[in-house]
């Protein structure tokens, strides 16, 4: 028999640990740690099963930590893969594709063109990174580059408002794993008026999931005075510590190509479940992450206008801050 097996059913009798947290009474480690760095040169895109991708090659830009088939035997990372959840290419797909600056850079590009899952009497849109199952992620911080296509600067232009339109999300137990206390740190695109307008805006939330499909909003903060930019490169770190409202921190900072270093959210709350015993990092996160709703992929889609983005440089750390 294992001995942590007994151990860990000690640990958490004694310390109240009663939802299925896969890391419970286990002892994580404060390593900083550099865990997958890529510019998605010398990558490929290949179709593992159903709507799942997988990326595989050697990246020569990097001289570390840098091979696709190796990055999910890191012990602290469950799996990794392109998650689009239905429909095929024609609606949606995953490329590595040219910069849109640069023909000499490889980048990856993310695109929906129609909505290709059924959610009830709806659908929606996704195609994203899954990093998923993951042990002793109590930190996590990461620097990537990204590019929304200048088309989606008609967004501005629509007649509706919209705070559905996913980048990253972070989920401290994810509620379809049967895990308690569901929690999640997600960033969307935000146009909170109806009607034409300036500027587009960045809206951090985090959400506890009450079942049957319902959430309750914890936190939330929209920065009104940083611009999201359409058709420009964006530098973004992001940074994600697991507490309570007092512990839990969230940063995210935008520096636009050949511009300054922005601060777009640097706040102290929740980033698990407040009822949460035995937190046990973020298990399941979407780092690379395009999301959004049938109305605003038709929006888009009836006007002839791209849904697309891009990602470059992505660097993947544990137990690192970024400089504040």
């Amino acid at each position: 028999m294992n001995f942590f097996y007994p151990f860990t059913i000690i640990f958490c009798f004694i310390f109240s640990c009663k939802d299925k947290s896969t890391n419970c009474g286990k002892v994580c480690d404060n390593t900083q740690e550099l865990i997958f760095q890529t510019g998605f040169n010398n990558a490929t895109i290949s179709n593992t099963k159903g709507s799942w991708y997988d990326i595989s090659g050697i990246d020569s830009q990097y001289t570390s930590v840098n091979n696709w088939d190796t990055f999910d035997e890191n012990p602290v990372i469950g799996e990794f893969k392109i998650n689009c959840e239905d429909g095929n290419e024609s609606q949606r797909w995953a490329k590595i594709q040219k910069d849109p600056e640069d023909a000499a850079n490889n980048v990856l590009a993310f695109h929906i063109s129609e909505p290709h899952i059924r959610e009830g009497t709806w659908k929606k849109g996704r195609v994203q990174v899954d990093v998923n199952r993951n042990n002793c992620i109590k930190e996590y911080y990461q620097t990537v580059r990204l590019y929304l296509h200048p088309d989606m600067a008609y967004l501005k232009e629509w007649n509706e408002a919209f705070a559905w339109l996913s980048l990253f999300e972070f989920w401290n137990n994810a509620n379809w794993t049967g895990e308690k206390y569901p929690f999640r740190v997600t960033v969307n695109l935000n146009k909170a008026k109806k009607g034409k307008v300036d500027a587009i805006y960045f809206n951090a939330h985090s959400d506890k999931y009450k079942g049957l499909g319902n959430w309750k909003t914890i936190w939330e903060e929209t920065n009104t005075s940083v611009p999201v930019l359409f058709g420009k490169w964006l530098d973004i770190e992001v940074y994600i510590k697991e507490g309570d409202q007092n512990s839990g921190r969230f940063y995210m900072s935008v520096t636009p190509k050949d511009g300054t270093k922005q601060v777009v959210f640097d706040i102290t709350n929740y980033t698990q479940h407040p009822d949460e015993k035995c937190p046990d990092g973020f298990s399941d996160i979407h780092p690379l992450k395009f999301y959004t709703s049938d109305d605003l992929i038709n929006y888009m889609k009836d006007g002839g206008k791209n849904l697309e983005i891009y990602w470059d440089d992505w660097k993947v750390y544990r137990n690192v801050r970024p400089q504040y």
